[in-house]
C-alpha cells in the first residue's frame, strides 16, 4: 500500500512524497509530516522596473537681488547705478572692468586683486564692512577718501561675488562671498549664493549648510525649496528632498522641473500612492512620455497594482522603451497573468539584446510552478542559444531546469545525466543533489541516496531538507530506529518544526507494536 500526500510551506509548492507502508496492521497510525524539499527555485528576487535616471537640473544662478540688505559705502554709491546696469545686461566682464577703473585704490593690489588670489593674508576680510558712510563716523572729504582708499562693503563683495560666479570663475565667487558675510554674518541673500556656488562645486555639506542658514533667517522661496530639494536628493536624503519640492511647489506650483524632481524623490520613499497621484498629473500633459509611465509602472507594482503596472509597462513599450529588463519584467507580469504567448514574445525580444539570467530563472520558475511544461521548454531552448554567455553555476540550474522537465515525463535517465553535469559545473548545487539522490532513491540505490542526501546537508539551507529525506530513506528500509534518531536531530537543530512531534510519536509506537510482536 502506498501513501501519496503533498504539502505547501512558505506558500511553496512541494513535490509528492511516497511513503511505503512497512505492515497492513501498522498502516494507519503513521502520518509523517515530513515537507520534502522543493524543485530548484530561484533567488526570489523581486520584480525591479527601470525607471529613467533623474534628470534634475541644476538650480540656475539667479541675478543678484538689488534690494540692499547691506548698504553700499559713500564712494560706492555714486558708481552704484553704473554697476547694477551692467549686471541686468548681464554684461559681466564690462562690470568688473567699470569697477576696476572706478575703485581708486592709491597704491598695490585692488580688491578684485585680492578677490582673484584668495585674499591669502586676510587684507580683504579686515577692509569688509557693513556699509553706509565709513566706520569711523564723520562725513568729511578727509574721511571719505579714507574709506574710498581702505574700506569696501558687504553689498558690493556680494554684487562682485555674483558677477564671478557668473562668469564661473568659482574661487573668486568663493572668496568674495565668504568676505562679505565677515562683517554681515547673517547676510540672507549671500548665504543663499553662497549654497548655490558649493551645489556646482559638489561641495553638498557646504551648500546645505549655507542654504539652510538661509531657510533660517527667513528666507522662504520657492527657488530656495528647490534648490534643498535638489541638494537632499544629490546627498540620497530623499525624505527630505521630497519635503523640499512639495515647499517649493506650493510656493510655485506646476513647476515642472519640481514635479520630476519630487517624482523622484516619492520613488526612493516608497510613497507609492502619492508617486501615483502625481505621475498622473504629469502624464496629463505628457502622454507620450515613456519614463512617465515606467514610473506610474513601477509604483503601481511596488503598491501592489499589478494590473495596473502591466498596462503602464505595455504603453512604455509600445512608445519605444525597449529596456531589456523591463521587457522581462512585463514578461514575468503576463504569465501571473495567464498571458503565456504575450510573455513568450517579450522573453524572445528580449534575447535578442542579452539576457539578465536572474530575471530570466524566475520566469522560469513562474512557469514550473504552473507546470507550463511547454512554454519552460521553448524559454529554455532560446537560453540554450545563449548558452557561451552563462557561467558554470548558471549553465548548472538551466541543467536543473531541463532534468525536471524529463522527471515530469517520468525520464529518470535522462534527468540523472543532466543533474549529473549540473553538480559536475557546480558541486555546491544542493537542489541537484538533492534532485540525483531522489533519483537513485526510486531507483533503489539507498546507498547514493543517502551519500548525496549527506552532501547537500553539508549547506546550511538544505540540512533540513537532507535530513529529512534521509530520515524517509531509513524508514523505506525499515529502519525505524534509524528513522526516529534522524527526526529527533532534526527536531533539536529545527525547534520550530513543532509538527514533527507527532511523526516522532508515531514512530515511536510503531516500533513498541513490532517489539511487542
Amino acid at each position: 500500500m502506498n501513501l501519496d500526500f503533498k504539502f505547501e510551506i512558505s506558500n511553496l509548492k512541494f513535490r509528492r512524497c511516497r511513503l511505503r507502508d512497512v505492515t497492513t496492521v501498522i498502516a494507519g497510525l503513521l502520518i509523517l509530516l515530513l515537507a520534502c524539499h522543493p524543485g530548484y527555485a530561484s533567488s526570489g528576487m523581486a520584480l525591479q522596473i527601470q525607471t529613467p535616471d533623474a534628470e534634475l537640473m541644476m538650480p540656475p544662478v539667479s541675478p543678484p537681488q538689488f534690494q540692499k540688505e547691506g548698504l553700499p559705502l559713500s564712494w560706492e554709491d555714486s558708481n552704484l547705478k553704473d554697476i547694477i546696469g551692467f549686471l541686468e545686461r548681464r554684461a559681466y566682464k564690462e562690470a568688473l572692468a567699470y569697477f576696476r577703473e572706478k575703485e581708486g585704490t592709491a597704491k598695490g593690489l585692488s580688491f578684485l586683486d585680492f578677490i582673484e588670489i584668495g585674499d591669502p593674508g586676510g587684507q580683504l576680510k579686515e577692509r569688509a564692512a557693513t556699509g553706509g558712510v565709513g566706520q569711523v563716523g564723520a562725513v568729511t572729504s578727509f574721511l571719505q577718501d579714507l574709506n574710498k582708499m581702505g574700506q569696501i562693503s558687504a553689498y558690493m563683495l556680494y554684487l562682485i561675488g555674483h558677477t564671478y560666479f557668473s562668469l564661473e570663475k568659482y574661487q573668486a565667487a568663493e572668496t568674495a562671498f565668504l568676505t562679505a558675510l565677515v562683517p554681515m554674518p547673517d547676510y540672507i541673500r549671500v548665504h543663499e549664493s553662497l549654497g548655490l556656488l558649493y551645489m556646482r562645486l559638489e561641495r553638498y555639506e557646504d551648500a546645505r549648510k549655507h542654504l539652510a542658514r538661509a531657510a533660517g533667517l527667513g528666507l522662504h522661496t520657492a527657488e530656495l525649496y528647490g534648490a534643498l530639494g535638489y541638494l537632499h536628493y544629490q546627498t540620497g536624503n530623499f525624505w527630505s528632498a521630497a519635503s523640499a519640492f512639495q515647499k517649493a511647489l506650493m510656493l510655485k506650483p506646476d513647476y515642472e522641473q519640481w514635479e520630476r524632481g519630487l517624482l523622484q524623490a516619492l520613488g526612493r520613499t516608497y510613497q507609492h500612492q502619492e508617486t501615483l497621484t502625481l505621475v498622473g498629473n504629469l502624464l496629463k500633459e505628457h502622454p507620450d512620455d515613456a519614463g512617465l509611465w515606467l514610473f506610474r509602472a513601477k509604483a503601481a507594482l511596488q503598491a501592489g497594482e499589478k494590473e495596473k503596472a502591466l498596462s503602464s509597462l505595455e504603453t512604455a513599450i509600445r512608445l519605444g522603451n525597449d529596456d531589456r529588463s523591463n521587457l522581462e519584467v512585463c514578461a514575468i507580469l503576463h504569465m501571473e497573468m495567464g498571458s503565456i504567448e504575450r510573455a513568450l514574445v517579450l522573453l524572445k525580444n528580449s534575447f535578442a539584446e542579452g539576457m539578465d539570467f536572474e530575471r530570466i530563472d524566475q520566469g522560469m520558475t513562474w512557469l514550473e510552478q504552473a507546470e507550463e511544461w511547454d512554454s519552460l521548454k521553448q524559454v529554455l531552448g532560446s537560453v540554450r542559444e545563449k548558452w557561451g554567455d552563462l557561467d558554470d553555476l548558471q549553465r548548472s540550474r538551466v541543467l536543473i531546469r531541463e532534468a525536471d522537465i524529463s522527471l515530469h515525463k517520468e525520464d529518470l535517465s535522462t534527468a540523472g545525466d543532466a543533474l549529473t553535469k549540473a553538480i559536475s559545473l557546480d558541486p555546491s548545487n544542493a537542489d541537484a543533489l538533492i534532485s540525483l539522490a531522489d533519483i537513485h532513491w526510486k531507483k533503489g540505490d539507498s546507498d547514493r541516496a543517502e551519500m548525496l542526501y549527506q552532501r547537500a546537508g553539508a549547506y546550511g539551507a538544505y540540512r533540513e531538507k537532507s535530513m529529512i529525506s534521509m530520515a524517509q530513506l531509513a524508514m523505506d528500509q525499515d529502519d525505524f530506529e534509524g528513522a526516529l534518531r534522524i527526526l529527533r536531530d532534526v527536531l533539536k537543530e529545527f525547534p520550530d518544526r513543532t509538527d514533527l512531534g507527532r511523526s516522532i510519536e508515531s514512530l515511536r509506537q510503531l516500533m513498541l507494536l513490532q517489539s511487542d510482536g
